[in-house]
């Protein structure tokens, strides 16, 4: 099965001006570096706790952070519901990096990239490694990260340096007149690297004659469960949806797996073949129970709900389900909510990547799409993520009998990087019915 993440950072002015660029970078290896600690703050702007020292760890925590923040911002939208948070932190880390004063303090606190922009930097540099090892055979996962640059436009040297050496982009300058030739341009790249799963990230209008460059990045995995499915258990079960019964695809397994059992809900975690990558599962005891889960989800929830998971047997019933969109979610106005304004504004400050004379062509955020896709069936995941920031103005069983997990309601699912903990993928399954 297939998990490609990717996301696209575009950048744009309001003038028409166009100003010496920097020599074109090459492309870099992406490798890992030590780092300093650093610190996470809530949506509130405090400081909670220190990161972990662990150079990927720090990235890891911003990704639970900011993913339990935005989830609980969405979990009012109806039906299934499928994000990245990892898609969406590495665009905008990269987008952090060309940001200065209260712009970039405002996106520190949303995201909790902590104190330290350069150990930010070197711990998505680090997960960045991890995720792109040459060596490993168990499952395939890769990342690519690449800059669309107007021709001509002023780029700062060192975000130009950053983007090469921590995030391994190199940069194509490209002619973003006609924007639509641009669009169709980016699109393709974006659905070569996600296998077409996702094919149309820039939405008809995204980019206009103000576009200035766009950051992207397409993350690859295939990889199976490290115990599948035997096709011959599936069978037609109730899924029960506002309390009626609806007909699902129900696969079914005993094995010994990672389990517990804590507020409120049942918690599995099925790995993939290599054990880097798993699928932890949150199944509420009631079944109306996920709305309270929901409201009350924090990082710390998180992180407690993917660790101390004691290995048993458990008899499995899980839906196959497929989640996809039908078109990009807009971040804009739930990150403006979330405490990050001022980024969204004419008067941004993004002088950290482009400090052109021409006061009409200081850049700012004008919108932010999210793409998300995954199926998950008996043999394994298949999942795909897309981002675009739009800028422009301004074990072994034992004798007792199995535990028995029956996912028969709704429920969350996590995607998980087990030796970091950043969250790739997260969601819930409302109706599995496709």
């Amino acid at each position: 099965m297939r998990l490609p993440i990717t996301l696209a950072l575009l950048l744009s002015a309001c003038g028409s001006q166009e100003t010496a660029i920097d020599p074109t970078p090459a492309e870099a290896p992406v490798d890992t570096a030590p780092t300093e600690e650093s610190t996470a703050q809530d949506e509130s702007g405090e400081t909670p706790a220190t990161a972990p020292a662990e150079p990927s760890a720090v990235f890891a925590a911003s990704t639970r952070a900011f993913g339990a923040d935005l989830y609980r911002r969405l979990r009012s939208r109806e039906g299934n519901l499928v994000v990245s948070p990892g898609s969406i932190d590495i665009a905008f880390a990269m987008t952090f990096a060309g940001a200065r004063g209260e712009t970039a303090a405002q996106m520190a606190r949303v995201f909790h990239f902590g104190q330290d922009g350069d150990a930010l930097h070197a711990a998505a540099q680090a997960q960045l490694a991890r995720w792109n090892d040459p060596d490993r055979d168990t499952y395939e996962l890769r990342v690519a990260n690449r800059i669309f640059a107007k021709q001509g436009m002023d780029i700062q040297p060192d975000f130009a340096a950053i983007t090469r050496e921590r995030y391994g982009a190199p940069m194509e300058l490209i002619s973003f007149s006609p924007p639509e030739a641009a669009r169709a341009h980016i699109n393709r790249w974006v659905a070569e690297q996600t296998r077409e799963r996702i094919d149309e990230l820039l939405p008809s209008g995204a980019l206009d004659a103000t576009t200035r460059m766009v950051l992207t990045n397409a993350v690859y995995f295939l990889g199976n469960w490290k115990t599948q499915f035997p096709e011959d258990a599936t069978r037609e079960e109730p899924f029960y949806v506002n309390g009626e019964g609806v007909p699902a695809r129900t696969m079914h397994l005993t094995h010994s797996f990672g389990f517990a059992h804590r507020d409120g809900a049942q918690l599995l975690e099925m790995p993939y073949v290599g054990d880097a990558l798993s699928m932890v599962i949150v199944l509420p005891d009631a079944q109306d129970g996920l709305p309270a889960l929901e409201e009350g989800l924090t990082a710390e929830q998180l992180a407690q709900w993917t660790s101390d998971l004691e290995e048993q047997p458990v008899t499995v019933s899980l839906p196959r389900f497929r989640l996809e969109m039908d078109e990009p979610l807009e971040l804009k106005e739930t990150l403006r909510a979330m405490g990050m304004p001022l980024p969204f504004q004419a008067d941004a400050d993004f002088s950290g990547m482009s400090a052109p004379s021409d006061p009409d062509e200081r850049l700012s955020i004008d919108e932010a799409y999210h793409m998300a896709f995954i199926e998950v069936t008996e043999a394994g995941t298949e999942a795909a993520a897309a981002t675009a920031v739009v800028m422009g103005r301004g074990a072994g069983p034992a004798a007792a009998p199995p535990t028995r997990f029956t996912a028969d309601h709704p429920f969350l699912f996590l995607i998980r990087d087990t030796q970091t903990g950043s969250i790739l993928f997260m969601g819930r399954v409302n109706d599995p019915r496709p």
